[in-house]
C-alpha cells in the first residue's frame, strides 16, 4: 500500500505569497489546504491547480479574527485528511496605523490575525503535528525589527509573532520544528512609486526585489523532513537587513 501524502495548511493561501507557497507544497507532493477570506475565485483556482497536479486540495473560507473559524478549520481538515504535517501561518493584514491614527478595532484585528490565529492553530493541531513530526512556518516581516512609525500597529503585531515563534519552537520540540521567515520586499504594491523602488533596491546587496517563489522555496527548506533547524527566523531580504 502507498503511504498517505503529507498535508499542508496555508492560511491566506489564495493569492500572492500564500498562493506561491501552496503551489510549491503541491509540487513537493503535499495535499494542500488553504484558507481565504474574500478571494473565493482565486482560492478555487488554487484547488484546481493542486488537483491537476495529482494532489488533493481544499479551500476553507475563514475570518481569522473569529475564534470560531479556528474550530471550523480544524474540523474540515480532520474530516477530509485526518491529520496535518505542515502549518504555514501566512495570512496577514498590511494597513497603516501609527500612534496617533491607529484605531483600537484595527489594532485588535491585526493582533487577531498575526498573533492569536497562529497561536490557536498551533494549539488546535498540536496532536497531529507531533504525530507527523511536522513543521510550523510563521510569515513575519523585516519591519518587525525595523518598524515604520506609519505602520506601528502592523510592525508591533509582527514582532509579537516573531517572539511567539521562538516560544513555540521550545514548547513543540522535540517533535515539531517551528521557524519564521522575515521577507523584505517580495512583491511591490501596485501603486509603489518607481523612485521609491529604486531607492530601496540601492540598499539591497543582491540588487533585486524578492519574489513569492523565493519565499516558497524557503518554506520547503524549513519543512524538510528530519530537519535540524528550529526557533530560527530567516531574513529573506537579499541582504537588505545588513545595510
Amino acid at each position: 500500500m502507498s503511504q498517505p501524502r503529507p498535508v499542508a495548511l496555508v492560511t491566506g493561501g489564495a493569492k500572492r505569497v500564500g498562493r506561491a507557497i501552496a503551489m510549491a507544497l503541491a509540487g513537493a507532493k503535499y495535499d494542500v489546504v488553504i484558507t481565504y477570506n474574500e478571494s473565493s475565485d482565486a482560492a478555487g483556482k488554487v484547488v484546481e491547480l493542486v488537483r491537476a497536479g495529482g494532489g488533493e486540495g481544499l479551500a476553507i473560507r475563514a475570518d481569522l479574527t473569529e475564534a470560531s473559524s479556528i474550530d471550523e478549520i480544524g474540523r474540515q481538515v480532520r474530516e477530509t485528511f485526518g491529520g496535518l504535517t505542515v502549518l504555514v501561518n501566512n495570512a496577514s493584514i498590511y494597513e497603516p496605523g501609527g500612534m496617533r491614527d491607529a484605531s483600537l478595532p484595527r489594532a485588535r484585528r491585526m493582533w487577531a490575525v498575526h498573533v492569536e490565529a497562529p497561536l490557536l492553530l498551533c494549539r488546535s493541531f498540536e496532536p497531529e503535528l507531533r504525530a507527523a513530526r511536522g513543521s510550523v512556518v510563521n510569515m513575519l516581516d523585516l519591519l518587525a525589527e525595523k518598524p515604520m512609525p506609519s505602520h506601528a500597529v502592523y510592525c508591533a503585531s509582527k514582532a509579537a509573532l516573531w517572539n511567539l515563534t521562538l516560544s513555540l519552537a521550545r514548547e513543540l520540540g522535540p517533535d515539531v520544528t517551528v521557524n519564521g521567515i522575515a521577507p523584505g520586499v517580495v512583491e511591490w504594491p501596485a501603486d509603489y512609486p518607481l523612485s521609491e523602488r529604486e531607492k530601496y533596491l540601492r540598499r539591497v546587496p543582491l540588487g533585486r526585489p524578492g519574489t513569492p517563489e523565493d519565499v516558497a522555496r524557503a518554506v520547503l527548506f524549513l519543512c524538510s523532513p528530519g530537519g535540524y533547524v528550529t526557533g530560527q527566523v530567516l531574513r529573506l531580504d537579499g541582504g537588505r537587513s545588513l545595510t
